[in-house]
């Protein structure tokens, strides 16, 4: 007895009959009832669907070269359902050459947060995209391999593990020192990953540049602090080491520095309410962000170039200041 089809059952079915039909050609009712396990009223009410369905065309109206065309008399006198006309399957999709490139990019930054034996199956669907797109224009932008990173497989090691992580750290002010984390949080902004994890040296949470750690080892000891269904669980207060900033900047810009943890003040209106071609400027806001070091604002502004303003403290100011001002000295005036 041919099963009853539900909502889904039908879509399913109605979906496989195109490419079952250009397989097979004229097919009898009873024959793709038994095929689909189906009752064969319900395939008859399928076909006479099918012929009132369609892609609409260049006028965006359903004219009759835009709808799917079956053997009417076929059908009624024969019981025997043949497709006379079909529309939009003939069409091999192709992605844009910018959307190809978005493919790969998208494979390219994922490989390295996955185990080895998904990177693989990552490789290969890079290599079918490669052929795929062999014939097409070259794509607008292009992407190349970078050497693979020594750093990420350790820290996701450590994360997947629930374990502590050492590592020799350089920040901003080129001072070294050996750190002893427990990670929180990768993720990836402006190009660069960050970890984000509470440092046992400081007693409270920090932001590490990963491109700035040396030597990662994983540590036997459990880390305490864990990430949570997706979301962080924060320490308890900032440690007294630590200084609060405040920013301006556009809404559009507040991923960019996510990894800094930024909490927002209230609206804002950014230091120039028009562009440059007189367009208004993006909706702005003030934020707090906890710093270890004034310096550490030099990254804020490096992952936000001009999006985003120090308010305060006047330290950490003076160090974007300094910065930029280095920056611009090998142009002279």
């Amino acid at each position: 007895m041919a099963r009853s089809l539900n909502t889904a059952d039908r879509v399913v079915l109605l979906l496989a009959l195109v490419p079952y039909l250009r397989e097979h050609g004229p097919t009898p009712v009873a024959e793709l009832a038994r095929a689909f396990d189906a009752g064969e009223d319900a395939v008859r009410r399928l076909v006479a669907f099918l012929g009132t369905a369609g892609v609409p065309g260049e006028t965006h109206t359903y004219q009759p070269e835009d709808l799917f065309d079956i053997d009417w008399d076929a059908l009624e006198q024969h019981d025997i359902v043949s497709l006379t006309h079909i529309v939009a399957v003939d069409d091999t999709p192709r992605f844009s050459p910018a959307e190809h490139a978005a493919l790969v990019a998208g494979l390219h930054a994922l490989r390295e947060m996955l185990p080895p034996s998904e990177r693989e199956e990552v490789d290969r669907t890079a290599a079918k995209l490669a052929l795929a797109g062999a014939a097409s224009p070259a794509p607008a932008i292009s992407v190349t391999p970078d050497p693979a990173d020594p750093v990420l497989p350790v820290l996701l090691d450590a994360m997947e593990r629930g374990r502590r992580i050492s590592f020799d750290y350089r920040n901003l002010r080129g001072e070294a020192a050996r750190r002893t984390v427990e990670p929180l949080e990768l993720s990836q902004l402006g190009g660069g990953w960050y970890l984000r994890a509470f440092c046992l040296e400081r007693g409270a949470e920090r932001t590490f540049l990963v491109d700035a750690m040396r030597g990662p080892e994983v540590q036997e000891q459990k880390a305490e602090r864990r990430a949570v269904r997706g979301r962080v669980r924060r320490s308890i207060g900032p440690e007294a080491s630590e200084i609060v900033a405040v920013l301006h900047l556009s809404e559009a810009a507040l991923h960019r520095i996510a990894a800094f943890s930024p909490r927002i003040i209230a609206p804002t209106t950014p230091p120039d309410p028009t562009t440059t071609d007189g367009r208004a400027r993006e909706r702005w806001i003030a934020a707090e962000v906890r710093l270890g070091h004034p310096a550490t604002a030099i990254r804020l502004v490096q992952a936000a170039p001009g999006d985003l303003v120090v308010v305060e403290p006047a330290e950490a100011r003076e160090a974007v200041l300094a910065w930029a001002e280095r920056a611009l000295a090998p142009y002279g005036d």
